[in-house]
């Protein structure tokens, strides 16, 4: 029986080894048990495929996604449009932050998105194949890379962190897990108190935008980072996801985009490291001002150490920074501080020499050796050789002029009586001299270190917009950029002449008889002296120059970009650095608004000037600067009248119907509400547009050519016959009240809580008929508030060289025989107000005389609060004020006053404001 069963088996093995198929079935027939064993074992193969699905029996990968069917070097579609790659991003950690080399570590999962159509596969149940890395190098995947990246790699333990995933219509997902050291441009002026903005690029580097089309899977959804993310020395405030683009001269134009992260220091750990120990160090080395000037040893070992002390502080902060070249917050309070210290060692110095100089005069004075009265030793020297006068008294010392023999010999006299009285002590010049220094420099410090404390401290926050009720930021500092040499092809001798060179060649009586205030006009100009002219008056470089000396954000410059209906601020916080800036321009596409540049460039300053003086009303400007492709803001309509001069490059307008005709308000206006332009155009260098207040408009940079430039000069904002209104019939009420007692009749009892008006609206009617049949008879309408206000905040009178001119009064002292005529005469606003040193009972009227002549030019349009600049007269001397100002020159005799002693005054009080002057 175990015979049969073995010849059984070895037959069945024979069977299938046997390559002979028609053999094998006669084997079969001829041998039942050997059928049925392999009829077991194709069950329990078919039982283990079932069990194992991940083993493909029948088909390789290679013959499913048809891989050797392909050319897969060339990209999917290749030859029609650019494919799609969708990016997402998950950032696992950012490892590292280096000052001193200025980058950073970030490890991250990237995954890619893209349809490869070669790649498409049936499936019944329409599910994806995942693979690993070993199918990467034979399928086409994109070729991103890191812009601005040190070092790279993937992680590849236990084996290459890299997933593959195929679905059956043909898209694909490509992850990858990578750590990447790129470049951050930092920027340590506000050290340690800064924030660092830093942005991994990613872009493809063979496929330009032609060829591949780069963009984030789920828009702002796309980059996500996990909760646990920390750093040791710096807060993580803010992860964003942008696009842009590149550019490079021999291959195009590249799709980008940007990881962006907003990093801000902890300072707490400053703190004890560096502002405590250096505020340590500068107390004590106040402890020197109350050792002894004789106590050499003492004080000068305490000068040294705090010295070489702070110097170690200096050493380490700066061997933990790049040597950058500007200043940082951390030096200045370093530098003060050493300050301090060192010149607690030069005033020893200075005190102790001046003292021995004192001394030898009075020795050679006297020719006598100075007497020491004996005292305990315990009472006059301590060990370290500190000096207690406390409780001596004696006429002189001199420690540094005698020898150790001459001390020992003043010893030697008798002691003092314990009962005699003491003689006080008379202090030497030099001991005078120290007990000054220190005490008023012991002031100055208490008065100054603090404050100096809380700048270095609290560096200057961002700028804002006047009027949002936020802190603003510091006044800049005037920078002049100067505008090219040459002759300007605008009449700077008059205000008039200035104007009508300005909207050459258009008259200025058609322009306000056909133009101002009722539509747009265009002057296209092919003018090559005049396009150079404006692109002097402000250009992309001059950025670079005014962002070194100190702009902000908010206050100064805008950077915005308008997509898709919405705009975008780009704005960051606290001071503008030229490289951030360009890095927005560039790579966002946002638009730089700079707000009134006349406080930086003197042509501009000068055009505005004269535009004041003109038009009667304030004018500012701003200047707009717009990459290729790209719109800074939306439609909208202005409460100010427009004139709009290219200064660089092209830019394409267009105008609408106005929505509120000479608006007094702006406002942005919806693209589907505003219709279609009524004017569309482009504008290029030396052109000028010009269109009223609520026109409503919007203007790009075409496409493909360089950055556009323009300038809007705007004007006669709140100057309207409503707002003169408002500010004449105060006055009007004021002095009618005064007159008539109906005015000053009380209103019927509940009044105010009655809801039908009729009769009041009569009443009130009444009251403003009376009010006209006296504006009728008043020679003089009085608007002091907007008199006021424009000479207050408008431009001082253009001047080069000395300002003396302008504050100090010159020429002759002006007299009764003098001759004088006004001068400035466009910058002097003559006005009735009341007197406000009077209560309302007595309150009078007054004569003021107000101008702009010491008026900042840095604050111009800036909203900061400003101070008025001019005199005030009694309300007789309003006929001799008119005299001087209706003449071109007078005798100060013919002035209509009653004294010679109030015409002297009158004159002299002008003279001393650079108003008048002899002739």
């Amino acid at each position: 029986m175990i015979l049969a069963s073995q010849l059984v088996f070895f037959t069945c093995i024979w069977i299938t080894l046997m390559p002979n198929a028609s053999a094998v079935a006669e084997i079969k027939t001829s041998h039942p048990r050997c059928s049925s064993s392999m009829e077991q074992t194709r069950k329990q193969e078919s039982r283990m495929r079932k069990e194992d699905s991940t083993k493909v029996w029948p088909l390789k990968y290679k013959q499913i996604l048809h891989i050797e069917d392909h050319d897969f070097a060339m990209r999917p579609g290749f030859g029609g449009s650019p494919v799609p790659v969708g990016i997402d991003v998950q950032v696992e950690s950012i490892d590292s932050i280096s000052e001193v080399d200025m980058d950073f570590t970030m490890t991250f999962y990237l995954r890619h998105y893209w349809k490869d159509e070669r790649l498409a596969f049936p499936s019944k149940t329409n599910k994806s194949m995942t693979f690993d890395h070993r199918l990467i190098e034979k399928i086409w995947v994109p070729d991103i890379f890191f812009v601005h990246s040190k070092r790279s790699f993937i992680h590849d333990t236990t084996v290459e962190n890299i997933m593959l995933r195929v679905h059956p219509d043909g898209n694909v997902l490509f992850s990858v897990r990578i750590t990447v050291s790129a470049m951050c441009f930092m920027d340590f002026s506000r050290f340690p108190l800064d924030t660092q903005n830093c942005s991994l690029e990613l872009e493809s580097y063979a496929y330009n935008e032609e060829d591949l089309m780069l963009y984030w899977k789920h828009g702002n959804k796309s980059l996500n980072t996990d909760e646990h993310i920390s750093l040791s020395q710096f807060f993580i405030e803010e992860f964003s996801a942008s696009s842009g683009f590149a550019f490079y001269s021999s291959t195009g134009w590249y799709n980008r985009l940007f990881i962006n992260f907003v990093l801000r220091r902890h300072i707490f750990f400053f703190v004890l490291q560096t502002y405590f120990p250096a505020m340590l160090m500068v107390m004590l080395s106040w402890v020197s001002f109350w050792i002894d000037r004789r106590a050499v040893p003492a004080r000068v070992s305490l000068g040294i150490t705090t010295v070489l002390t702070m110097s170690t502080i200096l050493s380490g902060v700066s061997a933990s920074m790049p040597q950058v070249s500007y200043i940082k917050a951390v030096d200045v309070y370093l530098w003060v501080s050493s300050l301090f210290v060192f010149l607690s060692v030069i005033e020893y110095a200075a005190v102790n020499y001046l003292t021995t100089v004192e001394e030898r005069k009075r020795f050679k004075k006297t020719g006598k050796i100075p007497r020491m009265y004996s005292i305990e030793a315990t009472e006059a020297m301590a060990f370290d050789g500190c000096y207690h006068d406390c409780k001596t008294d004696m006429d002189q010392t001199s420690f540094s002029l005698h020898s150790e023999e001459d001390a020992l010999q003043g010893r030697c006299i008798g002691h003092l009586s314990a009962d005699s009285p003491r003689i006080k002590r008379r202090k030497s010049l030099g001991e005078q001299i120290s007990d000054f220094l220190i005490t008023a420099r012991t002031e100055l410090f208490l008065f100054a270190f603090p404050h100096c404390l809380v700048l270095k401290t609290a560096m200057p926050k961002k700028a804002r917009p006047a009027g949002d009720g936020k802190e603003e930021g510091p006044v800049p500092k005037q920078v002049k950029v100067e505008a090219a040499c040459g002759p300007s092809p605008l009449n700077f001798d008059s205000p008039s002449g200035l104007f009508e060179s300005f909207i050459s060649p258009i008259k200025t009586e058609t322009f306000f008889k056909e133009f101002w205030e009722q539509k747009p006009l265009l002057i296209q100009r092919d003018d090559p002296a005049l396009a150079t002219y404006y692109q002097s008056l402000f250009r992309l470089s001059d950025l670079e120059s005014l962002c070194s000396w100190g702009i902000y954000y908010g206050r100064d410059v805008n950077v915005c970009r308008y997509v898709q209906g919405k705009k975008k601020v780009f704005n960051k916080d606290g001071r503008v650095h030229f490289l951030q800036l360009r890095q927005d321009f560039d790579q966002k596409r946002a638009t730089i608004q700079f707000h009134q540049p006349q406080r930086f460039k003197d042509e501009l300053w000068r055009v505005q000037e004269k535009l004041e003086c003109y038009f009667g009303s304030l004018v500012g400007s701003n200047v707009y600067i717009t990459p290729a492709g790209a719109q800074g803001l939306p439609p909208h309509y202005d409460d100010v009248e427009v004139f709009i001069l290219q200064l660089e490059g092209e830019k394409h307008w267009r105008l609408y119907q106005p929505a509120v005709p000479l608006a007094r308000e702006y406002s942005v206006e919806a693209e589907d509400r505003i219709g279609r332009p009524t004017h569309e155009f482009t504008l290029k260098p030396g052109d000028l547009l010009y269109f009223p207040r609520g026109t409503i408009h919007q203007a790009d940079t075409p496409e493909g050519l360089a950055h556009s430039t323009h300038l809007t000069i705007s004007t006669y904002q709140r100057s309207s016959w409503g707002d003169f209104l408002l500010d004449t019939i105060s006055g009007l009420v004021f002095d009618t009240a005064k007159a008539d007692m109906a005015l000053r009749a009380g209103i019927p009892r509940q009044l105010l809580l009655q809801v039908e008006s009729t009769a009041v609206a009569t009443k009130l009617s009444g009251f403003l008929r009376m009010l006209a049949d006296r504006m009728e008879g008043t020679k003089e309408l009085h608007s002091p508030d907007m008199k006021e206000d424009f000479a207050m905040n408008r431009l001082p009178p253009y001047y080069t060289g000395d300002r003396a001119e302008l504050v100090v009064p010159g020429g002759e002292l002006p007299g009764l025989d003098s001759t004088v005529r006004l001068q400035f005469r466009d910058h002097v606003v003559l006005t009735v107000g009341p007197n406000q040193d009077l209560s309302d009972e007595t309150q009078g009227r007054m004569v003021y005389v107000y101008h702009s002549l010491q008026n900042r030019r840095d604050t111009h349009m800036m909203g900061n609060e400003t101070e008025s600049h001019g005199l005030r007269f009694p309300l007789s001397y309003m006929d001799a004020l008119k005299q001087i100002w209706n003449s071109s020159a007078i005798s100060v005799k013919d002035l209509k006053l009653t004294t010679d002693e109030e015409k002297q005054n009158l004159v002299l009080s002008l003279w001393t404001e650079c108003l008048i002057q002899v002739v």
